[in-house]
């Protein structure tokens, strides 16, 4: 194995402490383990509103400084996989390899159903001036949506989520030709199944494995199985 040096870059509303229990289990294997804290996350959030290329090289150069330039892995969760998915594009020759897991962004959704839902938010705001009614659109709308993520954001980091959500990772992922694993629970609703089959499709030579009783909480219930799958996946990279 090249490296047992990894970033692991955590999902939408979570945290580096979120990210705790799978970083104990990569250290008890061995592995050198940087945890980036994101602005609008454990930060405080960006002034501009920021897109997947931003936190990409905000994650890219904390990394570099925190490995002295030396070469490491990337596990991305779910928004993060879409961070992991733009570096590897742009720097995958400095990257042995990379880990998507419960990735978003590879969409098949339906991105006029999603910018309507943004339309339906900003008309909304003509009713903040009655309460009444404006608590029975917003609760209607977010479930119509599931748009639960944009809900919960505040200031700046809405503007942030829908900067990020427009954006289609697929195009990306054609870019990638280093050695990528890609792991899903079978049961995850947030990202679906179909999601990993496609980024095997896209990037030659990845591997998948699907944890057939886990959802898109994989990483934080499964720690010890999933540094177990990477691994055995790793030891095979030269």
């Amino acid at each position: 194995m090249v490296s047992k040096n990894i970033v692991l870059v955590h999902g939408w509303g979570a945290d580096v402490e979120k990210l705790a229990p799978l970083s104990r289990s990569f250290k008890k294997e061995g592995w050198n383990v940087f945890v980036p804290k994101l602005p609008g996350f454990d930060l405080v959030s960006p002034r501009v509103a920021w897109g997947t290329g931003e936190y990409a090289e905000y994650v890219w150069e904390k990394a570099q400084k925190h490995f002295s330039g030396g070469r490491f892995f990337l596990f991305g969760h779910s928004f993060g996989g879409r961070i992991v998915i733009k570096l590897a594009a742009k720097y995958q020759k400095g990257l042995p390899g990379i880990v998507l897991c419960a990735t978003g962004g590879i969409s098949r959704a339906n991105p006029v159903k999603r910018g309507i839902f943004f339309v339906l938010a900003k008309m909304g705001k003509i009713f903040l001036v009655l309460p009444a009614v404006s608590g029975i659109w917003q609760t209607v709308l977010y479930k119509l949506a599931r748009e639960h993520d944009y809900e919960k954001a505040k200031g700046i980091m809405r503007e942030v989520f829908k900067k990020v959500v427009s954006k289609n990772a697929l195009q990306d992922l054609q870019e990638i030709s280093i050695p990528t694993l890609v792991l899903w629970g079978r049961k995850d609703r947030m990202t679906k199944v179909e999601d990993a089959y496609e980024i095997t499709k896209k990037v030659k030579g990845s591997e998948l494995f699907v944890f057939e009783n886990e959802g898109h909480r994989l990483p934080y219930r499964e720690p010890d199985r999933v540094v177990e799958q990477i691994n055995t996946w790793a030891k095979k990279i030269h």
